[in-house]
């Protein structure tokens, strides 16, 4: 039996374990909250993912200590009870606070097993103690079932050229940055971006040649209001608490403080600004892969959908 097991001091202490037996896989989850237990037989997993994520939940611990401290520190105020002891109490709570902030910077690596028709069974968190243990469970698994589809972050891109290629930069889904090369028998999507890194390989097989035009907004934009109001709130409060002396009644201060959180506002609008998209879509008829469209690539991307119908139509066995 091979066992992995992490633990998580902000989900409500939860220990997770994943148990690889010959057949199967048995996940427990124990926290606070929830006790929680599920069985996967291995003959159901036909993908697996793997991907690079930093652990940016400590973010969210550190911005509630510091509005906590904040708001602690704005009633004490008023009441005229900070004194250079409470001050001193402060400021080692807004240190501790800033250091969460080196925690979110740790980068976790995810392997998640998935089913035939891409429905996640369980992610197993790995980190450098259990890495070998993972590639042994996988070892273990391909020897009872057929994996149809594996991407890790670490495989080698192919040496050809790629027929196509086009990177595009998504500014408010942390700088992420996508390069997508087109070669003779799949798509490889490379993405790279403060938060995650992550690998996307999909064969032409997998496509049924049906593309479709649509505008959307950018939901990513409320992750940059959430992050810009985070980021706000820990610079204003823990200036507030460090130059306390320096800041009381600075109108200057105030102002960009203020101006700082009324700038949420029209981050939050810009995801209501649609820009154009090209989805390509599977067998099943589900959108599975976009680019973004614009007056640079468009004639760019008609070539690079009429390569992919062109692919597709070679897959398709023809009847005799």
């Amino acid at each position: 039996m091979i066992k992995i097991s992490s633990f998580s001091l902000i989900n409500n202490l939860a220990k997770r374990t994943w148990e690889f037996y010959e057949d199967k896989l048995i996940f427990k989850v124990r926290s606070l909250t929830v006790d929680y237990e599920t069985e996967v037989v291995y003959e159901k997993i036909k993908i697996i993912r793997n991907k690079k994520m930093k652990d940016l939940s400590w973010v969210w611990v550190a911005f509630s200590v510091v509005v906590i401290l904040g708001l602690v520190d704005l009633t004490l105020r008023y009441f005229g009870l900070v004194n250079s002891t409470i001050a001193t109490i402060e400021k080692v709570i807004a240190v501790l606070a800033l250091f969460l902030l080196i925690l979110a910077s740790r980068t976790l690596e995810y392997y998640s097993f998935l089913d035939a028709d891409q429905y996640y069974l369980t992610t197993v968190e790995v980190d450098k103690n259990s890495e070998n243990a993972i590639l042994e469970a996988i070892r273990l698994i391909k020897l009872k079932t057929k994996i149809i589809k594996e991407t890790h972050w670490n495989d080698l891109l192919p040496n050809t050229s790629p027929v196509f290629q086009i990177t595009e930069f998504d500014f408010p889904d942390f700088l992420n940055r996508v390069k997508v090369g087109f070669y003779e028998d799949k798509l490889v999507a490379v993405e790279r971006s403060l938060a995650e890194e992550i690998i996307t390989v999909i064969r032409y097989d997998e496509f049924s040649g049906k593309t479709k035009s649509a505008r959307t907004g950018n939901d990513k934009w409320d992750t940059a209001s959430s992050y810009w109001l985070i980021f706000v709130c820990i610079t204003g409060v823990t200036t507030a608490i460090f130059f306390a002396e320096q800041v009381r009644g600075n109108s200057l201060y105030f102002q960009s403080f203020v101006g700082g959180l009324l700038l949420i506002i029209p981050i939050v609008i810009l995801k209501y600004v649609k820009s154009e998209i090209v989805i390509f879509y599977d067998k099943k008829d589900n959108g599975i892969f976009w680019l973004q469209v614009n007056s640079a690539n468009r004639e760019k991307l008609n070539q690079i959908v009429a390569f992919v119908r062109e692919r597709v139509s070679q897959t398709i066995e023809k009847p005799a």
